[in-house]
C-alpha cells in the first residue's frame, strides 16, 4: 500500500527512477523487445508497442500517486507493481495482492451502499475541514478521507482548474484514483461483497420467487428480480457488461434456492453448441429455467440464441422448459424488457411450444405483459 509520508515519497521516487533508467536505456532494448513480444504472444495484446507507448501504458496503469496540492509535485509510480510487471512481463493487478486495509473491508461489509458514488468521475472534491478533521473513532472517518488514507485515492493538484461547478471553493481538496491498477482493485473488492449481498437478498425473497416461478406468475417474478435484486444492487462500480450482470444474478438465484435441495443453479453451463448464461433445474417439479441475458440488445436476439445454440436440449428429460430472455439497460442499471417461452412435453414425449409472452416496464416502473407490437395486453 502507499501511504502519504515524505520519506515514502522520496524512497519511491528514487526507486522508480532507477527502474525506468535501467529498463529504457539503449543497452536494455533487447529486454524491452522481449517484454513487448511476451505481451503480444501470451496476453492477447495486439499493440505493437514502441518504447514511448510502453512507457505511457505503464504510466496509465501504475503511476499517479501524489501527496501534495502543489502543481509542481511529481507523481510517483508504485515501485512494487513496476518490478512485478517486468518480472511477469504482463500488466497485472499487483497492488490489491499486497494487502487490503481491514478498516475499509469492515466498512464495506457493514454498509456497502455507502460506496454508491460515481467512481468513474475524473476527481472528487471534498471540503477542507471535512478532509483534515480528526475522527473520534475509526468507524466515523468520512468516505473520501478513508479512501485516501487506505491508498485508494490520491491528491489531484489540478482538480480546482478542471472543476466546472459554479460553487467550487479554492480551499477544497481534490482526490482521484492514482491509476488503472488501483481503480480496478476497488472494483474487484466491491464486486466480492456485492456477490455476498446478492445471496443474502436472494435468501430473503426465496419463498416469493419460488412461488412465482412454479405458478407462472411471470410479472410478479420479473418485478421481484427488478425490485428486490437489481434495484438494491450496488452496480455503480461494476462494468456495464453482460458478465457482470450475469454474475450478480447468478449469486442472487443461488441465494433464492439455497434451502431447496431439489433445485440446481448453474452459470455458463456447457451445451452441445455453446454455453448458456444461467440455468435452474427444479428436479422436484421436472422443470428447467434457461436464462439468456443481453445488454443493449433485444429479447428476441436472446431467445434466438437459445434456439440457435440448442441450449434447451440439455434438459430434454424435464417435463417443462422455460426460456427466459432479459434485456438489461446499462444506463438505468436494471432490466427493462423480458420474453418468456414455455415448452411442455406431451404424452408422445414431444415438446409443445406455448405462445411467447412479452413483458416491458410501464410508466410507473412495473413489468406488465405486452403484445408483440409492444401494446399492453
Amino acid at each position: 500500500m502507499i501511504y502519504p509520508c515524505m520519506r515514502t515519497m522520496q524512497r519511491c521516487w528514487a526507486i522508480q527512477k532507477r527502474i525506468l533508467r535501467n529498463c529504457f536505456f539503449d543497452d536494455k532494448q533487447l529486454y524491452i523487445n522481449e517484454v513487448i513480444t511476451s505481451l503480444q504472444e501470451n496476453w492477447g495484446k495486439s499493440e505493437n508497442y514502441t518504447d514511448e507507448q510502453l512507457k505511457q501504458a505503464l504510466k496509465d496503469y501504475y503511476n499517479g500517486y501524489c501527496f501534495s496540492r502543489n502543481k509542481r509535485t511529481r507523481r510517483m509510480y508504485n515501485p512494487d507493481s513496476i518490478l512485478k510487471f517486468f518480472r511477469d512481463r504482463a500488466f497485472g493487478n499487483y497492488w490489491s495482492n499486497s494487502g487490503n486495509p481491514a478498516i475499509l473491508l469492515k466498512q464495506i461489509k457493514n454498509n456497502i451502499d455507502r460506496f454508491t458514488i460515481p467512481w468513474d468521475n475524473s476527481s472528487f472534491a471534498i471540503n477542507q475541514l471535512e478532509f483534515e478533521i480528526l475522527a473520534s473513532s475509526l468507524n466515523e472517518i468520512a468516505l473520501f478521507p478513508l479512501m485516501y488514507q487506505t491508498g485508494y485515492l490520491t491528491l489531484e493538484p489540478n482538480g480546482f482548474k478542471d472543476d466546472k461547478r459554479a460553487d467550487k471553493n479554492a480551499t477544497d481538496y481534490y482526490l482521484k484514483f492514482p491509476n488503472q491498477e488501483v481503480q480496478s482493485a476497488l472494483k474487484l473488492t466491491l464486486s466480492r461483497f456485492i456477490i455476498q449481498k446478492q445471496q443474502e437478498t436472494g435468501r430473503a425473497y426465496s419463498a416469493s420467487i419460488l412461488d412465482a416461478l412454479r405458478n407462472e406468475k411471470w410479472c410478479g417474478c420479473l418485478n421481484l428480480i427488478k425490485g428486490a435484486f437489481l434495484a438494491k444492487a450496488v452496480y455503480h462500480f461494476l462494468d456495464k457488461i453482460e458478465r457482470s450482470f450475469q454474475g450478480a444474478l447468478y449469486s442472487f438465484l443461488n441465494g433464492v434456492f439455497h434451502t431447496t435441495q431439489d433445485m440446481q443453479v448453474n452459470a455458463e453451463l456447457a451445451s452441445e453448441s455453446g454455453r448458456l448464461d444461467i440455468a435452474l433445474e427444479d428436479k422436484l417439479h421436472q422443470t428447467a429455467y434457461i436464462f439468456e441475458l443481453k445488454v443493449g440488445k433485444s429479447v428476441s436476439e436472446a431467445l434466438q440464441q437459445i434456439y440457435d445454440k440448442d441450449y434447451s436440449m440439455t434438459f430434454n428429460t424435464c417435463y417443462k422448459k422455460v426460456c427466459v430472455a432479459l434485456k438489461y439497460d446499462p444506463v438505468r442499471l436494471n432490466i427493462t424488457e423480458a420474453a418468456i417461452e414455455v415448452h411442455k412435453r406431451d404424452e408422445q414425449h414431444t415438446f409443445e411450444v406455448m405462445p411467447r409472452k412479452n413483458f416491458a416496464v410501464n410508466a410507473v416502473g412495473y413489468f406488465q405483459e405486452v403484445g408483440s407490437q409492444g401494446m399492453e395486453v
